[in-house]
């Protein structure tokens, strides 16, 4: 499949780098000299150094045998052109990043359709509505939902206390509706565990199953079951903002306080959020924090757009005591400080942005993909194919690899938990849980034994991901 990706930042990075690790063609247009550079040093894509909104350029890079085009610049404008040049060329679809609303709405003088766009992108709401998900369950570090809500993915840290460790998983008394999809210990090292396995304090786990079970993951866990109604929310820009609105608009009451630097940012906060209390000051400053009595905070958002202030702003949160700490994270070499630091929280809305963009590029038969964020591992939910080659086999004679797991198995509504002697039918929605390596040869396992014309397959792809 030929994808062309107009942008060279931070989320058209990510996405270059994930589909050239899955062998697609890909062509990335980025203007930036340096931003160009990065992609012909380290990954084996095609580069074309120039403007991306425009109609030679689109040309040279083979737009009219392209699948799909992909314009993430920063600048709405160019994302728009690139998109409305590609349907001119016939590309079947267009995926375009917007920030400003007043483009992506179909109460615009123009619809997106009408621009020439198929998927509108929006990485900061992306990212403010995983956060969301994270304050609903604090007890969580990471959140994620399957098959219309039946099926919960939930990131937890163990605590010392809990009774799951230091004892092996085939031993362990886990609810039989929740399994134990991954480990990663506290220098950051993933596994995709077997029965032999231990979890040990401090352990960030990775559980799915029914989402009835597991939205009581602290009885689960035995910990102390937490609520969230005092919010501070550090940072003012598009992620705060879609933040507090979301949670504005929650069935749940929240008291939210929202910290901005910048004056007229403030003003613009104060004129579009109605139940928000906007204080203008610097998030970084003890004595700010102090003033508005941040220690009586239940969970404090650190969204300021730069990882160093978030870094600070969460330290000074966790002085002041508060248990639900989240960071937005711009740069993955930061991850691990935020490990070190102890803050499990963390949201990359790059990569976010990422994982719902190449969820395009999956075969029909995939529903969602997800990438931990972390990148340690995949999830994928996918309906199984008649003629796959796991079809009617047991779980236990698939012969899966080792960083391959079946997590759970939704047959006629019905929520399965697998296990060994489980038998895969055609048409079972499935969400598989993989590391990189291992998610490349996904296809071998789950694919349909003849796949349909590609032009075919994308306008069907496009069907389902409108309705879905």
């Amino acid at each position: 499949m030929r994808i062309v990706i107009v942008g060279g930042g931070g989320v058209g990075y990510e996405l270059a780098r994930s589909l050239s690790e899955k062998n697609q063609d890909v062509v990335v247009i980025e203007k930036n000299e340096i931003k160009a550079r990065r992609f012909n040093e380290s990954l084996d894509v095609m580069v074309i150094e120039d403007n991306g909104a425009n109609a030679a350029v689109l040309e040279k890079a083979d737009i009219k045998s392209t699948e799909i085009l992909i314009a993430v610049t920063e600048m709405d404008e160019i994302n728009i052109i690139a998109c409305m040049l590609a349907k001119h060329y016939h590309v079947p679809i267009t995926v375009c990043r917007i920030r400003n609303s007043g483009y992506a709405e179909d109460t615009s003088v123009l619809t997106p359709k009408q621009l020439g766009i198929d998927i509108v992108i929006n990485p900061e709401r992306i990212a403010a509505m995983e956060i969301s998900k994270m304050i609903h369950f604090p007890d969580a570090s990471e959140v994620d939902y399957f098959d219309h809500g039946k099926v919960m993915l939930l990131g937890v840290t163990v605590g010392s206390d809990a009774e799951i460790t230091g004892v092996p998983l085939h031993k362990l008394a886990l609810n039989p509706d929740a399994i134990i999809v991954g480990i990663s210990d506290t220098k950051g090292k993933f596994i995709i565990p077997g029965g032999n396995d231990v979890i040990q304090p401090g352990n960030k786990i990775y559980l799915l199953g029914k989402a009835h079970t597991l939205k009581n993951i602290s009885s689960l866990l035995h910990h102390k079951k937490k609520q969230v109604n005092q919010v501070t929310i550090l940072g003012g820009g598009m992620i705060g903002f879609h933040l507090a609105h979301l949670l504005e608009e929650s069935k749940q009451h929240f008291d939210i306080k929202l910290i901005e630097k910048d004056k007229e940012r403030c003003d613009y906060l104060c004129r579009n959020l109605n139940q928000t209390l906007v204080l203008q000051g610097d998030a970084t400053e003890i004595a700010m924090l102090e003033e508005e009595d941040t220690d009586r905070a239940d969970a404090v958002i650190a969204v300021t757009g730069d990882d160093r202030s978030n870094i600070v702003s969460a330290l000074l949160a966790r002085q002041f005591g508060v248990n639900k700490i989240i960071c937005e994270v711009m740069k993955p070499q930061y991850v691990p400080v935020y490990s070190t630091l102890g803050i499990a929280s963390v949201i990359n809305p790059r990569l976010l942005a990422a994982a719902r963009i190449l969820r395009l590029t999956r075969r029909a038969d995939v529903v969602s993909f997800s990438i931990l964020q972390d990148e340690n591992a995949e999830v994928v939910e996918i309906v199984l194919p008649q003629s796959a080659k796991v079809a009617n086999k047991k779980i236990a004679e698939a012969n899966f690899p080792r960083g391959m797991l079946i997590g759970s198995i939704v047959r006629k509504n019905e929520v399965i938990v697998p296990v060994g002697d489980t038998v895969l039918l055609p048409d079972d929605r499935l969400v598989v849980f993989s590391i990189p390596k291992v998610s490349t040869i996904l296809d071998r396992f789950f694919a349909p034994a003849l796949g349909k014309g590609s032009k075919e397959y994308l306008r069907s792809k496009l069907v389902r991901t409108e309705k879905g």
